[in-house]
């Protein structure tokens, strides 16, 4: 329901604030809306009251954002060479700054396309591994790492590539903007190839964690762990008999 808002206050613009298309500024549409709309004070508080809670959103999402980093960076790069809170402020600092630095090369692009291209990256790489993690029983450790690379890879570079300025126009300039629309299937299929390549890197337990994944919780099926070899179709019990 919220990401169908931006189409709605961009129909709105269109209407309201048609003189933004003309000096190239339309993030502003959402914070010049209201006054345009309604004027007057209650325009202007209205106004007001949409600034403090895009200030108040982007701030905590940068803030929470940060902290994931700057512990993951803290813990598995710094952690071993440097005191924890000292490794964490070090990584609090690099989580903010080499965003921002590369914020700077992209100011060019509105907010919502840099935006739509960090989502393009996660599809590209996450969407394909939690689908056939979840759902594909012969998706195997070594064809999710393939994947994984592959899709980062060819969305990343495609990221940088229009942040930078310097992708060609017509459709490969398109493409390069919109990732997502081709890295996410290449991702499937390289996962699924290389999946297909190396059965032997499945895990043994596989059918039981499809059981436990996907079992309604109203059957009392064995969901706890069992030693490895053991587990195959035939070891998942049959569901009680209530009618007892």
């Amino acid at each position: 329901g919220f990401y169908l808002l931006p189409t709605v206050f961009g129909a709105l613009g269109r209407h309201y604030l048609p003189d933004l298309l003309l000096t190239g500024q339309t993030d502003t549409t959402v914070l010049l809306l209201p006054e345009r709309m309604v004027g007057g004070v209650g325009g202007q508080l209205l106004g007001a009251l949409v600034t403090a809670g895009a200030f108040a959103a982007f701030l905590s999402t940068a803030s929470g954002l940060t902290v994931s980093v700057a512990g993951v960076l803290s813990q598995d790069v710094l952690g071993a060479r440097i005191a924890p809170v000292r490794a964490f402020r070090l990584a609090a600092v690099a989580g903010i700054a080499v965003p921002y630095l590369l914020s700077l090369s992209s100011r060019h692009l509105g907010l919502a396309a840099v935006v739509g291209l960090a989502f393009a990256l996660a599809a590209a790489t996450f969407c394909p591994l939690l689908v056939l993690g979840l759902w594909w029983a012969r998706l195997t450790w070594v064809g999710a790492l393939i994947g994984l690379a592959v899709g980062g890879l060819l969305a990343s570079t495609a990221v940088l590539i229009t942040i930078a300025g310097s992708a060609p126009r017509g459709w490969p300039g398109a493409l390069l903007a919109q990732p997502a629309a081709w890295a996410v299937p290449i991702t499937f299929g390289v996962m699924i190839a290389g999946s297909l390549l190396t059965p032997g890197s499945r895990p043994v337990n596989i059918v039981r964690i499809m059981v436990r994944l996907h079992a309604p919780e109203s059957l009392e099926l064995d969901r706890g762990e069992q030693p490895a070899g053991s587990l195959d179709a035939t070891s998942v019990p049959a569901p009680a008999d209530r009618s007892s």
